[in-house]
């Protein structure tokens, strides 16, 4: 099999320094939206969930009502669907307030579930000490694990924020390294 000559190469690899740069680009822009505008984000992204709440509590109404003879659950499809219409509509009217309960009660299941967690980390770790080497990582991810879930639970709208902002930075610094990328392999063409 005979080897591909430069210029095959360089033509296979000139659509792909573009796209590497075209996403790049495009990461590199969601970054900075969510470091400039964490709180509009989050506002945005509550929206996104209450119109997704909103068709899909309108679809399993319309399945469960259509299929109530065929399905023996169709009353808890029609109870969902019901919640999902509701949930929806008052994001969809709401959705400053909206944003700021469900993203605090979203980040308070998450600091709960982080306690939970920890509370098992910990006690598996502190029981197991005397049979396993290496306990004390699980101790030590169990306080952690705590300590976290305090955090959110605290103040979960800052922390929505924070993560939002952290989310921000990964997304302009994994942008930043594809454009930087992107030029390597143009540069590598040449």
């Amino acid at each position: 099999m005979a080897s591909k000559t430069q210029t095959q190469k360089n033509q296979d690899v000139s659509p792909l320094w573009n796209l590497i740069l075209a996403r790049g680009l495009a990461l590199g822009i969601v970054g900075i939206v969510l470091l400039v505008f964490p709180s509009a984000t989050l506002t945005a992204l509550i929206i996104i969930l209450g119109a997704w709440w909103l068709i899909d509590g309108i679809t399993t109404l319309v399945k469960s009502i259509k299929g109530r003879k065929q399905s023996p659950a169709w009353g808890w499809g029609i109870f969902t669907g019901i919640l999902g219409v509701i949930a929806g509509i008052v994001v969809l009217s709401h959705p400053l307030a909206s944003s700021i309960l469900t993203t605090s009660f979203l980040v308070w299941f998450l600091g709960i579930a982080a306690v939970i967690y920890g509370i098992n980390g910990l006690v598996t770790g502190i029981r197991l000490r005397k049979e396993i080497h290496g306990e004390w990582s699980m101790i030590v991810g169990g306080l952690l694990s705590i300590i976290i879930g305090i955090i959110l639970m605290v103040s979960p709208y800052v922390s929505a924020l924070t993560l939002v902002k952290t989310i921000g930075v990964v997304a302009l610094v994994g942008g930043l390294t594809l454009i930087i990328l992107a030029y390597q392999v143009r540069k590598k063409r040449q």
